[in-house]
């Protein structure tokens, strides 16, 4: 069975997969959240433009970082280790500090190599939206 629609032998998954899916999703997310970093370094991409997303099997939602006052500073993946504090998580010395409010954006379906330009684009559609609405 194939993870891509436009695999032949595609089939939805049962809906019991896909509440599992979910749940591995959010998962991750708090994880995330508490920790500052992944769980592991497949759970996520940098998409563009200071978007993530965090994915399980062929799921996966975009999410960004913000201070929740109505701005942003994106940041993407840190290529140089010089860049990182040392004390920071050694095995995960390329994902950014990020601030402390995450914000999801929106989800789709993995259906080919790399996420659709629509699906990034939408995310930082909505990321506009919501640091337009945190302004005082």
């Amino acid at each position: 069975m194939g993870d891509w629609s436009s695999d032949p032998y595609f089939q939805n998954p049962p809906d019991e997969d896909q509440i599992h899916n979910a749940a591995k999703l959010f998962a991750h997310l708090k994880y995330i959240g508490e920790k500052g970093y992944p769980p592991y370094q497949r759970a996520i991409n940098f998409l563009d433009d200071g978007i993530w997303e965090v994915k399980h099997g062929h799921h996966r939602i975009a999410y960004f970082d913000t201070f929740g006052d109505g701005g942003y500073e994106p940041k993407g993946r840190v290529d140089d280790r010089r860049e990182v504090d040392p004390e920071l998580n050694d095995e995960f010395w390329w994902y950014p500090e990020l601030d402390p409010i995450l914000r999801l954006t929106n989800g789709w379906a993995k259906e080919g190599p790399k996420a659709p330009p629509e699906a990034i684009e939408l995310a930082w559609l909505v990321r506009e939206e919501d640091v337009e609405h945190d302004k005082p």
